[in-house]
C-alpha cells in the first residue's frame, strides 16, 4: 500500500470484471510524501466508471479490484488471493518495470494458472494488457502484445507514447478517454459473450515463478525484529499482542490482522521486488550484509540488561540498517519513561541523517503512521546500502534504481516487435 493512499474499501466478496496489475513505484526521494503511483489510481477510477457505464445491471460484479483499495491493517494475502480468484478479466499494465518485477509477474501467473486449473482452453483471451510506458523496441513481444495495441489502434500517439502519457497531458485527453472507453468495452464484452468463470481459486502468490522469469538480482531485504516475546513481558501487561517469537508482535491488534513483520514484507516486495528474511534480530550480530530495518518495541527494553545490549547494538549499525521504534497504542502515556531511553539510545543514528531515518528513530503510533513511512525507509536503506555498503553495483541499461548485487534483468525493458506475438500467456 502507497504511503498516502486514500481511504480505501473493503475488498468485495462478490467478483470483479478486472484485476488491475502494475508496477508499483518507489518514493523518488527520500522526502516525498506525494503517491507515485497516482496516475495508476486515476487510471482504475476512470476504467472502473467505464466498465460500470458498459456492464450489464445486473451482473452482480464489482467493476475492478486495484490493490490500493484493501482496508490497511486486513489480511492483505488473502484478500489479493480473493481478488485473483473472482476476476473475470486480468489487466496488466506494461512497462519495463512490469517485466523487470517478479511481483506483477507472479500476479500474472496466478491468474493463467487459476485459469488452466479452471478448464479455460485460451487464457490468453481473458488478458486484456495495456500500453502503460513505452517499451523498448529491441526485445521480444511480451505476451498478448496485439492486445494491448488494439485498443489503442486508432490513437497513433498511444502506440507511441503509452496510455500514461496521454492520461497526464491534457491535449490528448480526448485520444486518452477513448482507449479507456475501448478497453472497457473489450473487458465487458469479454466477460458477456463467455460462459462465466467457474469456481477457482488462484494459487498463493508465493509459491508460483514469475510468468516473466526476470533474472534474480540479488536483491535482500532485511526485517528484523526486536520485541519481547509473550513470556517476557512483565507479569501486567497485555500479551495479546504478543507471541512465542517477535515474529508475531501486532502493536496495534485491533488495526491489524497480520504481525507487523508483514506489512513490512509486503512494501519491500511490492516496491522494491526485494527479496526478504524476517528474523529476530540479534542485538550481538557483528554484521549487516544487507539493507533492512529493526522494527523495536519500548517493552524489549523492559528488563535491566536489555538497555546496555540496545545501546551495543545501535554503537555498531551501519547506515543502510535503519531502527525504526513503533510505539504500541499509548505507549507514551502508559510507559514515558521506558519510551524516552530507547529514544535517547537511538537518537545519536538520527544526527545529520534523512528525514525518513529521523522519523523513525523517533517513532510511529498508529499502523497508518507505519505504512506510511515504510515505503520511505525500504527506499532509504537500498541508497545508503548503495552509497556506503560492500556491494558489487549494476545499473539496469535504461535507468532507473540499481540492483543490488548481481546482473540486471534480461527484461528490464521489452517493446512490441510486429510480428513477435507471443501464443501463450
Amino acid at each position: 500500500m502507497n504511503a498516502t493512499a486514500r481511504s480505501p474499501v473493503s475488498v468485495q466478496k462478490r467478483g470483479s470484471y478486472f484485476y488491475l496489475s502494475y508496477a508499483h513505484s518507489p518514493p523518488l526521494t527520500e522526502s516525498q510524501v506525494t503517491d507515485p503511483d497516482q496516475w495508476v489510481r486515476r487510471f482504475f477510477d476512470d476504467l472502473s466508471a467505464a466498465v460500470a457505464r458498459h456492464a450489464e445491471k445486473e451482473s452482480g460484479l464489482a467493476p475492478g479490484f486495484y490493490d490500493q483499495e484493501l482496508l490497511l491493517g486486513t489480511d492483505w494475502k488473502a484478500n489479493l488471493n480473493h481478488a485473483l480468484s473472482t476476476a473475470e478479466v486480468f489487466v496488466p499494465l506494461y512497462s519495463p518495470s512490469y517485466f523487470a518485477r517478479s511481483w506483477p509477474g507472479r500476479e500474472w501467473a496466478c491468474f493463467r494458472d487459476r485459469l488452466i486449473g479452471a478448464g479455460v482452453e485460451d487464457p490468453v483471451q481473458r488478458f486484456a494488457p495495456v500500453l502503460w510506458v513505452p517499451l523498448r523496441i529491441d526485445q521480444d513481444s511480451p505476451p498478448a502484445m496485439s492486445r494491448a495495441m488494439a485498443v489503442g489502434a486508432t490513437e497513433p500517439a498511444y502506440a507511441e507514447n503509452g496510455l500514461q502519457a496521454l492520461l497526464r497531458l491534457a491535449p490528448y485527453r480526448e485520444s486518452y478517454e477513448k482507449v479507456v472507453d475501448n478497453l472497457a468495452a473489450a473487458i465487458v464484452n469479454t466477460v458477456q459473450s463467455n460462459p462465466p468463470l467457474p469456481p477457482s481459486v488462484a494459487p498463493d502468490i508465493y509459491s508460483v515463478p514469475s510468468a516473466f522469469s526476470p533474472a534474480e538480482s540479488g536483491a535482500y531485504f532485511a526485517v528484523r525484529i526486536l520485541a519481547p516475546t509473550a513470556q517476557e513481558l512483565p507479569a501486567h501487561q497485555d500479551r495479546s499482542a504478543y507471541g512465542d517469537s517477535g515474529r508475531y508482535w501486532r502493536p496495534f491488534p485491533d488495526e491489524q490482522q497480520l504481525p507487523l513483520a508483514d506489512y513490512a514484507t509486503q512494501v519491500a516486495e511490492q516496491l522494491l521486488d526485494f527479496a526478504v528474511k524476517v528474523t529476530d534480530a540479534d542485538p550481538f550480530r557483528d554484521s549487516y550484509p544487507r539493507p533492512g530495518v529493526i522494527l523495536i518495541d519500548p517493552w524489549f527494553a523492559a528488563a535491566q540488561d536489555r538497555l546496555a545490549v540496545l545501546r551495543a547494538m545501535a554503537a555498531k549499525l551501519p547506515v543502510w540498517v535503519i531502527p525504526f521504534l513503533v510505539l504500541g497504542a499509548g505507549s507514551e502515556e502508559r510507559i514515558p519513561g521506558l519510551v524516552n531511553q530507547v529514544r535517547d539510545i537511538l537518537e545519536p543514528l538520527s544526527r545529520d541523517k534523512p528525514e525518513p531515518t529521523r522519523d523513525a528513530i523517533s517513532g510511529v503510533s498508529s499502523l497508518q503512521a507505519f505504512m506510511s513511512l515504510m515505503p520511505r525507509l525500504v527506499a532509504e536503506a537500498q541508497r545508503q546500502y548503495l552509497r556506503h555498503g560492500p556491494v558489487r553495483r549494476a545499473w539496469p541499461r535504461s535507468g532507473g534504481l540499481p540492483r543490488i548485487g548481481g546482473p540486471p534483468s534480461a527484461n528490464t525493458s521489452i517493446m512490441h516487435r510486429p510480428g513477435k506475438e507471443t501464443p501463450n500467456a
